[in-house]
Parts: C-alpha cells; sequence; structure tokens
C-alpha cells in the first residue's frame, strides 16, 4: 500500500465515523421528541431530520473515498459544518424554551 491510500483509508474511516456519529445524535433528538408532556416536539424532531442528512453526507464521502474517487471535499465539508450549526442552534434555542 502507498501513503495516499493509506491516507484516504483514514480519511473515508473519519467520514464514517461522522455518518455513525449524527446516526447515533439523530436517535437520540427522535426520542427526545417521543416523549410525552413536552411543547416542543418540533425542535428535537427537526435536529433529527438535519442528522440524519449529515449521516447521509458523511456516509456518501466514506463510501466514495473508499472506491478511489477523491474529488473535491468543499461540497460535503460545507454542508457537514452547516448541518452541525444547525442542530447546535436548534439544540440552543431547545434549551432556551424548556427553561422557562
Amino acid at each position: 500500500m502507498t501513503a495516499p491510500s493509506l491516507a484516504r483509508e483514514r480519511t473515508a474511516l473519519a467520514w464514517r465515523r461522522t455518518a455513525l456519529g449524527a446516526a447515533v445524535c439523530a436517535l437520540l433528538f427522535a426520542h427526545a421528541a417521543t416523549i410525552d408532556g413536552r411543547l416542543t416536539w418540533a425542535f428535537p424532531l427537526a435536529a433529527a431530520t438535519v442528522a440524519v442528512l449529515l449521516a447521509g453526507i458523511g456516509w456518501a464521502r466514506g463510501r466514495a473515498l473508499e472506491r478511489g474517487h477523491v474529488g473535491s471535499a468543499h461540497g460535503f465539508v460545507a454542508a457537514t459544518t452547516l448541518a452541525v450549526a444547525i442542530v447546535a442552534l436548534i439544540g440552543v434555542v431547545t434549551v432556551l424554551i424548556n427553561s422557562r
């Protein structure tokens, strides 16, 4: 194996870990949306949706790298950054609303 193929493999694994982490977060948000007595079920559900999309992005990028399609990652990185920022914003809004 050459060094570039090892770097590509490490990067693909990192994208897979991102996808796995996002999928777990989506499950936690979906669980939070199903808890009875909450008025703000839409916020965790929206965060779960964005996290599922992030999991798809991570899986797709990892799969592309595994197949040798290096290409530019700018779009994947930008989409990941945007998804994480949206989930964080939804989390902050949910905490602020529930703390009243």
